[in-house]
């Protein structure tokens, strides 16, 4: 139970000392702007850590921050190839191949009519559906790979 009493003391210091210094005279420089939000997290880090060895939480509900960050370094190639694949491959090109379609679409609408009358309802049908029903689909017609999660 002295954990759970020291942790206290750990919150309420630190937050003492955030308030002075947010309320200081000099409240209104960078480097105090800097510090408060870094400060407070912190003293979040450091009172969860304290709380989940203290109280021996099992890890699986709620792992203390030292072991997610030295798992996380231990996977860092297989973070770093999951970050590849999800976000260079599938979030950035679906981005910049939507932005090109969509401005070259765009540009066509704009210069003919009859693409103007075609085009718009479709474009504001498929706009009104939501992505939640229309992923499904897409994984189906592309496959599981970059691409589906592109079209998305």
């Amino acid at each position: 139970m002295s954990i759970v009493f020291f942790s206290i003391v750990v919150w309420i210091a630190a937050w003492a000392l955030n308030v002075k210094l947010a309320n200081g005279t000099a409240s209104d420089t960078r480097l105090v702007k800097v510090i408060v939000p870094t400060l407070f997290g912190l003293t979040l880090v450091l009172v969860w850590e304290m709380l989940v060895r203290g109280l021996n939480v099992p890890l699986v509900i709620l792992p203390p921050p030292s072991l997610v960050i030295d798992t996380m370094a231990d996977n860092l190639a297989i973070l770093w190839k999951d970050f590849v694949q999800t976000f260079l491959k599938g979030a950035l090109r679906g981005y910049l191949i939507g932005c090109s379609a969509a401005i070259l679409t765009a540009f066509l609408v704009d210069r003919f009519d009859f693409l103007s009358r075609g085009l718009l309802p479709v474009g504001n049908f498929i706009a009104a559906l939501p992505i939640i029903g229309t992923a499904p689909i897409l994984v189906m017609w592309f496959g599981f790979d970059w691409q589906s999660k592109a079209a998305v």
